[in-house]
């Protein structure tokens, strides 16, 4: 299948700008969105010169703001939806503003619900087939302490994906969940209030992550996590004991993140 036009939201800068840059290689038309203005007026005229790039400044956290973008995914009608903006706050749930993890749901989960959700509609309207790729994490599958609004907020993105998916997939309408695993973007230093700003050793680079969800997209393959690493972690979660599995999470955290031993 060939998209007429994919919208990307997080798109300036990690898994969201390897993915316009892969995109473009396929020549596909782009509607990309994220909070600075500036890094997509750069990859407007970066990428613009292999198709149309058509930009919209949005911070998915602000209820108007993502009006403003449905309203243009009325104009488009994007066929191939990457809903991948988000964020998440290490440490525990006390030691952040409730504002702080209220906007990480709006971002993680309100917005995947109504760009999902409106996506969908115009393209049933327009009587078209498409892909919604829903970007998840593999912490969505459990309790996760010092990390538990991100797993929550994940939570909900795999749930409402999978059960989309099997609503809107004999309409021609596919709705897929990716669960990258650690990849190499400025997640982990926005995360650690950048306490933590160096790569991860056995990280994807985000290329390569780009390159795994596409991928995905034309297999159309339904829900991917993409090491067997993490396979194998949540096969093995589900069997332990919920304190046990939480404990294990609670120290996985505080092993890559020094600074959060005393947990």
């Amino acid at each position: 299948m060939h998209y007429s036009r994919a919208l990307v939201t997080g798109a300036s800068s990690g898994i969201g700008r390897a993915l316009c840059e892969l995109l473009a290689e396929e020549e596909i038309p782009l509607l990309i969105t994220a909070r600075n203005g500036e890094k997509l007026k750069e990859i407007q005229s970066d990428l613009g010169k292999k198709v149309d790039v058509q930009i919209f400044v949005a911070d998915l956290s602000s209820s108007t703001s993502r009006a403003s973008l449905l309203t243009a995914i009325s104009g488009y009608v994007p066929d191939l939806i990457i809903n991948n903006a988000g964020f998440g706050l290490y440490g525990p749930a006390l030691s952040h503003s409730t504002e702080d993890l209220s906007a990480m749901l709006e971002v993680n989960s309100k917005a995947v619900l109504e760009i999902s959700l409106e996506a969908a509609k115009w393209l049933s309207k327009a009587q078209r087939k498409g892909t919604i790729v829903n970007i998840s994490s593999a912490a969505s599958f459990f309790p996760f302490p010092y990390f538990s609004v991100y797993a929550a907020s994940k939570s909900f993105v795999t749930i409402f994906s999978e059960s989309l998916d099997r609503e809107l997939s004999p309409s021609g309408i596919r709705v897929l969940t990716a669960c990258p695993g650690m990849v190499n973007t400025s997640f982990r230093a926005r995360a650690s209030k950048g306490l933590f700003t160096g790569k991860i050793a056995f990280g994807f680079s985000q290329e390569l992550a780009a390159r795994k969800i596409y991928e995905q997209i034309k297999r159309g393959k339904s829900f991917s996590i993409f090491t067997w690493k993490y396979k194998i972690a949540v096969f093995v979660g589900k069997l332990l004991p919920n304190k046990l599995r939480e404990k294990i999470l609670a120290r996985s955290l505080s092993k890559r993140f020094p600074v959060y031993s005393k947990m």
